[in-house]
């Protein structure tokens, strides 16, 4: 089955190797510089997974949660944070917390697994 992926990431470096290992895998991935443009694309297109970055410019990851769920309770996210700090961010209110956080640096066999199961959550 046919599935959309939200990636909202400001490192460009970052965005490209989740955007190349999920387009390899078979997935449509749209990809975002900031949570503005990423909540934008979220309420204009259909996506069965957003992954987000927690710190970011223009909008942060913390927002695009809040934002996502308030539209969608359904759709499963994905945080990535590069500090241990965003698990304590994420759980501090129920109905803002991603699904599954993925600690950077990451590999591509591990962003595959998160997806799978990810998108095997709802």
């Amino acid at each position: 089955m046919h599935k959309n992926i939200l990636v909202v990431d400001d490192n460009d470096i970052m965005s490209a190797m989740v955007f190349t290992v999920l387009e390899d895998a078979g997935y449509t991935v749209k990809t975002c510089v900031n949570g503005r443009d990423g909540i934008e694309a979220f309420r204009t297109q259909h996506f069965d997974l957003v992954i987000t970055d927690i710190s970011m410019p223009v909008m942060g990851g913390i927002e695009v949660i809040k934002l996502v769920r308030q539209e969608n309770t359904t759709v499963p996210i994905i945080a990535m944070s590069g500090t241990d700090r965003a698990e304590s961010f994420l759980g501090m209110a129920d109905y803002y917390t991603a699904d599954f956080t993925l600690q950077k640096p990451f590999g591509p066999k591990q962003l595959l697994n998160m997806v799978k199961k990810a998108l095997e959550s709802k």
